[in-house]
């Protein structure tokens, strides 16, 4: 019952650090911090308290009705969201937790966020009551420059290709890789494709969603589609890598593991690209440097997660907040399944990238959003490909940023 408590800690012990840092430029020493246990209703002094966001949910699932779905005594009602009006919000730390009330909005946060809270204990803290007057994240690492480019490369956002369903996209991708060689230009308003340095493919390269029955075995059946799906990727990408260099991320239905931080595309199932040094397989989380750029981005499950359990309603803001709180999925390990990882938080941004990307989404959204310490961020939800027919490109100088669709008239 301990084997995430190791997860928990290194992101308390890290984020912790990280908040003081934040605490001290924000209000100084003029307030306080207290562990929870402290707390004294009688002196009701305002101080700040540091922890992790509990939310307690009605809706949400538990793992025994995962295992009565797989067992056939109940089914479990597949919910676009988990939000119910009666959802409520505590802070824990390692000893203790409260309920927070008063400036905070339950439906804007998710279980396993950090923050630290500015507020005074109430008069009725024998209910473990915590009143809130303003609430502090991390908001992620610093950035590094942007260094000055002589050249304008660009790089090309794609996801959720589903290549079991190749027959259907034959068009798409053939205009697709005849822009990419720099055939058909002119057709998309001189963005020029010779200039892409970089071909990223966000997730779910080789199927959508997973048509097997839902079960918890930990062994999967690979099914005619996804053989047939993992030949169509390898075949595209040994023609992909011809000109440009390409990285693999892994999606939540693609053949690896699930578990987040989900590991590369065994090469062994790419024979044909497995040689080709322009072709690697990466990671979910994926972080990179392009020509001086930090470019980090993950295939979708981590703004899927935090719509599901939140009233955030759109890829984009799911995506925002977790630049503000400074988590790539706070969510995991509690509802999105993770590795129990060891000494580090591997979710943390402690580095503020220059383009965060997250794929799958069901439309195309993109944001700069720059603050007060003079940081920059392209925000890209990047579309499915089988869905839109289109992938995003990505100007490298001016983190300018374009939907380029294929589609036949």
């Amino acid at each position: 019952n301990k084997q995430f408590h190791n997860l928990y800690v290194a992101r308390c012990e890290a984020m912790l650090v990280f908040l003081r840092e934040k605490i001290a430029a924000k209000w100084g020493t003029q307030y306080p911090i207290r562990k929870i246990h402290d707390l004294n209703e009688e002196n009701q002094e305002k101080c700040v308290i540091i922890g992790t966001v509990f939310k307690q949910q009605v809706l949400k699932p538990s793992v025994l009705k995962e295992l009565a779905k797989v067992t056939h005594i109940m089914p479990q009602p597949i919910a676009p969201s988990f939000t119910d009006d009666s959802d409520t919000v505590m802070l824990e730390d390692e000893l203790q937790r409260v309920r927070l009330f008063g400036n905070i909005v339950p439906h804007d946060l998710v279980t396993g966020i950090m923050c630290a809270v500015l507020g005074v204990a109430s008069h009725i803290l024998e209910q473990g009551r915590f009143h809130v007057d303003e609430v502090l994240f991390y908001d992620s690492g610093p950035q590094k420059s942007l260094k000055t480019l002589t050249n304008d490369p660009c790089i090309v956002l794609v996801s959720g290709l589903n290549m079991t369903q190749a027959d259907n996209l034959t068009m798409p991708l053939e205009l697709f890789q005849q822009w990419l060689y720099g055939n058909w230009s002119g057709m998309w308003n001189n963005f020029d494709p010779q200039n892409v340095v970089r071909v990223i493919m966000a997730g779910n390269s080789v199927k959508n969603e997973d048509n097997r029955a839902e079960t918890l075995d930990l062994e999967q059946q690979a099914t005619t589609d996804d053989v047939n799906g993992v030949k169509a990727l390898d075949n595209l990408l040994e023609q992909l890598s011809q000109s440009v260099d390409v990285d693999v991320m892994p999606g939540e239905y693609d053949p690896t593991s699930s578990l987040l931080p989900q590991q590369p595309i065994h090469m062994l199932l790419l024979s044909k690209c497995s040689q080709l040094k322009a072709c690697q397989s990466v990671p979910n989380p994926y972080f990179c440097d392009v020509a001086g750029r930090s470019i980090l981005g993950m295939s979708g499950q981590n703004v899927d997660d935090i719509m599901r359990y939140s009233k955030i309603t759109d890829a984009l803001s799911a995506l925002k907040a977790t630049i503000r709180w400074g988590l790539m999925v706070p969510t995991c390990p509690d509802t999105q399944f993770a590795y129990p990882m060891l000494g580090k938080d591997p979710f943390i941004i402690d580095e503020c990238p220059h383009i965060y990307f997250t794929g799958n989404c069901p439309e195309y959204q993109t944001e700069l959003l720059e603050d007060a310490t003079g940081r920059k961020i392209r925000l890209i939800c990047v579309p499915k490909f089988y869905e839109t027919k289109s992938v995003v490109m990505v100007n490298l100088v001016n983190l300018e940023c374009k939907l380029m669709v294929f589609q036949s008239e």
